[in-house]
C-alpha cells in the first residue's frame, strides 16, 4: 500500500471533516497543497474543459485520465480522489479504469451509476442506470481495487438518483452501495437542508461525500453537522479561472496593463525553480 493511500485511509476513518477543492492541471494540485489543504480533487469537468476543450458528457478518454491523473499525482503530496465518471465502457473497461487509475497514483475514485455516455449531474440530461447494473459496475469496481486482499485504491460509488428518482431511490441505492463493500459513498443534487441532514444520517460505516455548487440553500455549518466527511468543491477554481483570465482579456483588449499580486518570481517560487537551477551546475 502507498504511503498517499495509507493517508487517505486515515483521514477517511477519523473524525475530522474534509474540504475537496479541485485542481484541473498541476499548478491548481500545488496551490492546493500550499494552502493547506489535506486532500485534492481531479474532477472530471473541470479536466475536461481545461485540458482537452470538451463538455463533461463522456468525451474524455480513460487515457487522458489516466495520464493527467499521473502527473498531477507525482507533483503534489496530497492524496488524491479522481472522477472516474462511469468507468468508461463494460465491465471491462471499469476493472481497467480502476487499475490504471491505482497505478498512475490515485488514492480514491469515484463511480458513478448514471449511464454511459454520461453528462454532466448539473443538467437536466442525467440518465439513471438500473439498479442491477449499477451494482454490477460497482462490484466489479470494488473487485479490481484489490490485489492478493489489499487494497491499492478506495472506491467511492456515487448516485445520481435524486435529481432523478428522488430520495426515497437515494436512500435505497446507498444501503444497497455499502453492502457491496464501497470505501464511500458520493450524493450527488442535493440542494436543501432537510435532503442534507436526511441522507448524512443514513450510515456511519462509510463515509459520505457531497458536491458544494453554487445553487445550494445550505451552508458550510450545515455540511458539518448533517453527518458527511467530505465536500468536494468541484467548480469553483474553474470558474475562478474563467472569472479572471475574462477581466484580464478585458484589461488588455481595452490597452491597459493588469497587474496581480502574483509575480513571475512567485510562480517559479512554487515549482521549485532553484532546485533546478543546482541540478543543472552539478
Amino acid at each position: 500500500m502507498n504511503e498517499k493511500l495509507q493517508i487517505f485511509k486515515k483521514y477517511s476513518k477519523d473524525k475530522k471533516f474534509y474540504n475537496l477543492p479541485t485542481c484541473h492541471d498541476p499548478l491548481t494540485a500545488k496551490l492546493i497543497e500550499k494552502k493547506g489543504f489535506k486532500i485534492s480533487f481531479i474532477g472530471g469537468f473541470a479536466l475536461s474543459s481545461s485540458s482537452i476543450g470538451y463538455p463533461d458528457a463522456s468525451l474524455i478518454t480513460l487515457s487522458e485520465l489516466v495520464n493527467s491523473t499521473r502527473i498531477i499525482c507525482n507533483q503534489t503530496k496530497l492524496p488524491v480522489v479522481v472522477d472516474a465518471d462511469t468507468g468508461f465502457g463494460g465491465m471491462v473497461n471499469v476493472y481497467r479504469t480502476v487499475k490504471d487509475l491505482a497505478n498512475a497514483g490515485a488514492s480514491a475514485l469515484i463511480i458513478e451509476d448514471q449511464k454511459f455516455p454520461k453528462k454532466c449531474a448539473l443538467t437536466d440530461h442525467v440518465k439513471l442506470l438500473d439498479l442491477k447494473e449499477s451494482i454490477k459496475r460497482f462490484k466489479t469496481a470494488i473487485d479490481a481495487s484489490k490485489e492478493k486482499n489489499k487494497k491499492i485504491i478506495n472506491i467511492f460509488t456515487r448516485t445520481d438518483a435524486l435529481p432523478v428518482e428522488g430520495l426515497k431511490e437515494t436512500k435505497l441505492r446507498i444501503k444497497k452501495y455499502i453492502n457491496l463493500g464501497a470505501d464511500g459513498i458520493f450524493v450527488t443534487g442535493i440542494q436543501n437542508k432537510k435532503d442534507l441532514f436526511e441522507l448524512g444520517k443514513i450510515t456511519k460505516k462509510v463515509p459520505l461525500m457531497l458536491n458544494i455548487t453554487q445553487n445550494i440553500s445550505f451552508n458550510m455549518i450545515d455540511v458539518k453537522k448533517s453527518g458527511f466527511k467530505f465536500a468536494l468543491f468541484s467548480q469553483q477554481i474553474l470558474n475562478a479561472y474563467i472569472d479572471s483570465t475574462n477581466s484580464t482579456l478585458d484589461l488588455i483588449k481595452n490597452n491597459k496593463i493588469p497587474k496581480f499580486k502574483n509575480k513571475a518570481a512567485d510562480t517559479l517560487s512554487l515549482l521549485n525553480f532553484k532546485k533546478y537551477l543546482k541540478i543543472e551546475k552539478n
